[in-house]
């Protein structure tokens, strides 16, 4: 869990540019950065697993802070769901 101080603040994701640049709104200010194809990924991963278009951010160093750990939660209740599912398929109940 991150806490926010003065130093952190959400940034509103608001379009990638040409040559891999995220512009992002931080408060009044627009800040526009050049990623590493690395980056870029963890931006993709962050979005999805969020849900939607916020990214903390850090106007000190101008780094975002993105969560990249994997969602599991869906995918494995729909798992679930299709096992359950096949359960009368194969005459168990």
């Amino acid at each position: 869990m991150m806490l926010f101080n003065h130093r952190y603040e959400v940034g509103v994701f608001k379009c990638l540019g040409d040559n891999q640049e995220l512009v992002i709104e931080v408060g009044q200010k627009e800040y526009t950065l050049t990623l590493s194809d690395d980056e870029m990924a963890d931006v993709e991963q962050h979005l999805v697993n969020q849900e939607n278009l916020l990214i903390p951010f850090d106007k000190k160093s101008k780094q975002l802070m993105l969560n990249t750990d994997p969602t599991y939660e869906e995918e494995d209740m729909e798992e679930l769901m299709n096992i359950s599912e096949g359960g009368d398929v194969h005459g168990q109940k």
